[in-house]
């Protein structure tokens, strides 16, 4: 399986571990990616890539679910 920002996450969730040097490395990647972005929809279409555009939604925290939506809204503009 290719590894998706939204799959480790979720792997993480149903089992929380300790990184591996790969995950870490990659998280690192894909953090990198989003601060280089130069707008809103960049960011948007990274973390789209990255599966977010699957996540449920039901079980986010509230304060992520905000941040989310709106970067989405102004990936969207």
């Amino acid at each position: 399986m290719t590894m998706t920002l939204l799959t480790l996450l979720e792997d993480l969730k149903r089992q929380p571990r300790a990184l591996t040097p790969e995950e870490d490395l990659y998280l690192q990647r894909i953090g990198d990616e989003i601060r280089r972005a130069p707008h809103d929809t960049a960011r948007w279409r990274v973390l789209e890539r990255e599966g977010f555009h699957e996540f449920d939604w039901s079980t986010a925290d509230a304060d992520l679910f905000a941040k989310l939506t709106a970067l989405r809204r102004a990936g969207m503009n």
